[in-house]
């Protein structure tokens, strides 16, 4: 990316040519009715999966399609759009739309409508119901980036911004995660996040994910104009006391947003951008994969991989395991120079030694990336409006063969951006 303004539109900053107005809706919230009493523990609850969701958006309107796992094959197309009018929806959609990054035990659907609208929509797995809406807003847009969902009950909701006129209601810092009781459908406490960032700066939080007995939280750590960034930096928090247990900061790097817990190797990836602003040579210096080590007694942040080690544009925002051996990362293009951007997998038994899976039709073309061993597939979303789809390749030892493509919308033509178990 180029050093234009950038503003935190579709989750995160980018510059012009990626930016879109976006209406601003009235934050109503709603309640969701659960069933009480889960048998599943919390650590089990990443390995279950219902379905995978797709997002297809343009930034101006959102479809949401689910696609079988173990195929890919198509089972349902707008099962909720921007045009939706479903009873419970105060809220429609807008265009600006993303998915936790991990399933839940009840496998709802949810979908985490970022900025401005701050509201968590929830769907019935199966039927697609509309159960309800929560907001996040407390008053300002919060710009949600992942819900973690804890217990029965209780989830948290990274939120990215910072009120600038805290005070006028509960829990409207932002720049913080809050507590979120799914039965009430109501924010009933945060966690300041603030304090863990560097003198100017915000924290920002990004990505969750449960590990142990441990939630991980992957911080941006930006100036509010986006124009400095600090250290990468993880925050260990307790889910039991919902407060920060420990600050672990990542060498090398800034801009940290792509998390992933990988259980067989008893190790966290995070993936990190570098400064947008800093110009491309700077960015691709301070952008890298860090590996975290949760089996030592000391978690140890290593570089895994530098983005100026390899080809191709700083590391982006997606990650994946595939087949217990591939990091699946996305390097990003350049739309001034024009080289599209690429999927790329780094081999865990091989010191991360770099192969190109996947080229896009253009840079900041790839939509998601989700690695399903249940069918020895992955699946890569190709954002080109022209031809939007998404590609399915089968994993087989060290090789990433092709293998057919599935349309998630059909109807609307809208390119996939987000995809995800739930």
């Amino acid at each position: 990316m180029n050093s234009t303004s950038c503003h935190p539109v579709c989750g995160r900053p980018f510059p012009g040519p990626m930016c879109f107005v976006l209406l601003f809706l009235v934050l109503l919230a709603g309640c969701i009715d659960h069933t009480a009493g889960l048998d599943s523990g919390a650590g089990d609850w990443q390995l279950e999966r219902a379905g995978i969701a797709v997002i297809g958006t343009d930034y101006l309107s959102t479809s949401v399609s689910v696609l079988e796992i173990g195929t890919g094959t198509l089972l349902a197309e707008g099962v909720l759009h921007s045009g939706s009018a479903a009873p419970g929806l105060s809220v429609a959609l807008s265009g600006d739309v993303a998915l936790p990054g991990a399933p839940n035990p009840l496998h709802h659907l949810l979908l985490l409508d970022r900025y401005p609208g701050s509201v968590v929509t929830v769907l019935d797995g199966a039927t697609f119901e509309v159960l309800g809406q929560i907001s996040v807003a407390t008053g300002f847009p919060a710009n949600p980036h992942d819900l973690l969902w804890l217990q029965a009950d209780k989830a948290y909701v990274a939120r990215y911004e910072a009120n600038p006129t805290p005070g006028r209601e509960p829990f409207d810092g932002g720049d913080d995660l809050v507590v979120v009781d799914l039965d009430a459908g109501a924010v009933t406490d945060r966690i300041p996040l603030g304090s863990h960032a560097d003198p100017g700066l915000r924290a920002r939080p990004e990505r969750m994910v449960l590990a142990g007995d441990r939630v991980w939280v992957v911080l941006g750590h930006l100036a509010e104009d986006f124009g400095a960034a600090g250290p990468g930096r993880l925050l260990a928090v307790d889910p039991d006391e919902d407060a920060v247990a420990a600050v672990l900061d990542l060498p090398e790097v800034v801009n940290c947003t792509g998390l992933l817990h990988d259980p067989a190797r008893e190790t966290l990836y995070v993936s990190c951008t570098g400064l947008f602003t800093a110009g491309p040579a700077d960015q691709v210096a301070s952008s890298g994969i860090v590996a975290v080590d949760l089996a030592a007694s000391h978690p140890a942040p290593a570089l895994l991989r530098r983005a100026e080690d390899g080809p191709g544009g700083p590391f982006g925002f997606e990650l994946a395991v595939a087949d217990a051996r591939w990091l699946l990362a996305v390097r990003f293009g350049d739309l001034a120079a024009g080289t599209p951007d690429r999927l790329v997998a780094l081999d865990l038994d091989g010191g991360g030694a770099e192969r190109v899976v996947h080229e896009a039709g253009s840079a900041y073309g790839l939509g998601g990336v989700l690695a399903d061993d249940s069918g020895g597939i992955v699946l890569v979303g190709e954002a080109d409006p022209e031809a939007p789809r998404i590609l399915r390749y089968r994993v087989d030892g060290g090789a990433f063969t092709p293998d057919g493509e599935i349309i998630s919308h059909p109807k609307s033509g809208l390119p996939p951006r987000h995809l995800a178990f739930y």
